[in-house]
C-alpha cells in the first residue's frame, strides 16, 4: 500500500472477529491481498518446506545413525548423506509445492482465525498439521522410515514443528509484505503484476489443494473425504467472504464468517483424528 494512504487499513488488518468486510474494496485490491498471501507461502515453504525439511533429515539420520547409517529411506535419500542435489530438489521442488498448498490453505483459513491475535500464525500451523496428517501420508504409521531411523517421538515432535513453523512463518512475512507494498491503483505497472500473480497463484493453488484433499495423490489412501468437505465449506465462506467487499449485503459477512469458522473446526478435527491415532501407533512401536 502506498505509505502516504496511512488512515486506509492495510488489506491483510482486517477485523473478522466482528464480521466486518474485507479491508480492500477494488478487485486490485483483492489481486494484492493474494498477491501478498502467495510471496509469503511461497517465502515460508522455501525455509521451511525446503531447508526446514534438509535439516529434519539431517537431525533424524544423526539421531539414527547407529542403527542406520547408510540405509535407504522411502523416499529414496541415503540415511547420512547430504548432497548439494539433493538439498536443492528439496528446497525448489518440496519448498515450493509446499508453499504453494500453505498458501492456498493460508488465505482459505486465515480470514477465520483472528481469535488467535498475534497467535494466528501458530494457530494456523496448528491447522496445517491437522490438515496435512488429514490429506498426506506425512505420519504414515506404515512408513518403514519410522522403524528404520528410531527416535520415534523426535521425528513426530520434529514433523509437528514443521507444519507449526510454517504458519509461525508465513504470517509475520504477509505482515511485512502487506506494510510495505505499494496498493495496486498507485501504479499501472504495479497492477498488472499483482493480477499476474494472482491469476497464477488462483490457478496453481487451487490445483495443487485440490490434488492434495480430493485425491490420493498426495498419500497411498483413499482421498480423505471428510475433511475434504470441511475445507471445501471454509473456501465457500471465504469467498464469500470476499463477494462481501463488492456487494452491500448485510447479511453476507455473517454468512460467510459462519461457514468459514463450521470449516475451519471440521476440517481440523478431521485432521487431529487422523493425527492422533497415527501418532499414537508410531510412538508404540
Amino acid at each position: 500500500m502506498d505509505r502516504t494512504a496511512t488512515a486506509t487499513p492495510h488489506a491483510l488488518d482486517e477485523p473478522v472477529a466482528s464480521a466486518d468486510r474485507p479491508a480492500f474494496r477494488t478487485v486490485l485490491g483483492l489481486a494484492r491481498y493474494l498477491t501478498v498471501c502467495g510471496i509469503a507461502g511461497i517465502t515460508a515453504g522455501v525455509v521451511v518446506g525446503g531447508a526446514g525439511s534438509r535439516l529434519f533429515m539431517r537431525i533424524a539420520g544423526a539421531a539414527g545413525a547407529e542403527r542406520a547409517g547408510g540405509a535407504t529411506t522411502e523416499a529414496g535419500f541415503t540415511v547420512g548423506e547430504i548432497t548439494f542435489g539433493g538439498t536443492l530438489g528439496l528446497i525448489v521442488f518440496v519448498g515450493i509445492f509446499a508453499g504453494i498448498v500453505g498458501a492456498a490453505l493460508y488465505v482459505v483459513f486465515r480470514p477465520w482465525l483472528s481469535w488467535a491475535g498475534a497467535w494466528r500464525g501458530v494457530a494456523f500451523g496448528g491447522v496445517l498439521f491437522a490438515v496435512g496428517s488429514a490429506t498426506s501420508d506425512v505420519m504414515n504409521p506404515d512408513n518403514f522410515d519410522f522403524v528404520m531411523l528410531g527416535n520415534e517421538a523426535l521425528l513426530v515432535a520434529m514433523i509437528v514443528a514443521l507444519f507449526v513453523g510454517f504458519g509461525a512463518l508465513i504470517d509475520p512475512i504477509a505482515g511485512w509484505l502487506d506494510r510495505r507494498l505499494r496498493a495496486a491503483a498507485s501504479s499501472q505497472v504495479r497492477s498488472g503484476l499483482y493480477g499476474v500473480f494472482a491469476l497464477l497463484g488462483v490457478v496453481f493453488g487451487m490445483a495443487a489443494l485440490v490434488t492434495s484433499i480430493f485425491t490420493g495423490s498426495a498419500c497411498d489412501c483413499d482421498p480423505p473425504i471428510v475433511a475434504s468437505v470441511f475445507i471445501a465449506i471454509a473456501t465457500v465462506g471465504t469467498l464469500a467472504w470476499f463477494a462481501s467487499a463488492f456487494s452491500g449485503s448485510a447479511r453476507l459477512p455473517s454468512i460467510a464468517r459462519a461457514l468459514g469458522l463450521v470449516g475451519l473446526a471440521g476440517a481440523t478435527a478431521a485432521g487431529l483424528v487422523r493425527a492422533i491415532g497415527d501418532a499414537a501407533t508410531i510412538l508404540r512401536g
